[in-house]
């Protein structure tokens, strides 16, 4: 009697561990921070550095010019991991090595969502290319806006944080979509992939390539 007891006991101990342990595993993977920790503060002088380093030789004077570098460049549609939104100031081109980062951004956040159970998301570009006349016109109406910007190089795209283009499944907060999004720029920053600039009067990762 006493040995069909204590197995019992041991049983019910087992399973009380197994699903302690589930249960741990599952609020782990469920549980994203709502708080904002990473510090992505690269200033527009060091992302110009790389701009210039990987990017167009020289910047556009008006979208007329466009012609005389297309070839070397990519042009970014809407695709599984991102899309394009409405651009007035830009056009939608990158350097190779910008576009493969923009893909990798999209396709790591995807990964990151899967990984804590929420759905499908793509980020949502809305800044890329901008020429010299763009750039004039922009600063008229965006404080943030300056005259010798990344952007002129095709090596830099902002991504918002303040919009996401949902597609399937388990919907997430705004704030933890924005947290796992952070993590993955974070994260390529530190492998020397990119530069990122946190705004927050313009509610986007502004994002220079070093490649």
């Amino acid at each position: 009697m006493r040995k069909r007891f204590s197995l019992i006991l041991q049983t019910f101990l087992a399973m009380m561990f197994i699903m302690a342990f589930v249960c741990a595993c599952h609020h782990d993977v469920k549980n994203v921070p709502e708080t904002f920790p990473f510090s992505l503060a690269d200033v527009n002088s060091v992302q110009l550095k790389a701009a210039q380093k990987h990017g167009l030789p020289g910047t556009l004077k008006s979208r007329e010019q466009l012609d005389r570098v297309r070839g070397r460049l990519v042009h970014i549609t809407d695709c599984d991991y991102y899309r394009v939104d409405r651009l007035t100031h830009s056009v939608p081109y990158l350097t190779r090595g910008a576009s493969e980062l923009l893909e990798t951004i999209g396709h790591d956040f995807q990964k990151s969502l899967k990984k804590h159970k929420l759905g499908t998301y793509r980020i949502i570009v809305t800044s890329v290319l901008r020429t010299e006349e763009d750039v004039r016109r922009l600063m008229k109406s965006n404080r943030n806006a300056v005259k010798k910007s990344t952007h002129q190089y095709a090596t830099t795209f902002d991504i918002t944080y303040s919009r996401f283009d949902y597609v399937s499944g388990t919907r997430a907060t705004l704030k933890q979509l924005k947290y796992l999004l952070g993590e993955v720029l974070s994260q390529l920053r530190d492998k020397g992939r990119c530069y990122v600039m946190h705004e927050q009067q313009q509610p986007c990762f502004h994002i220079t390539s070093r490649r």
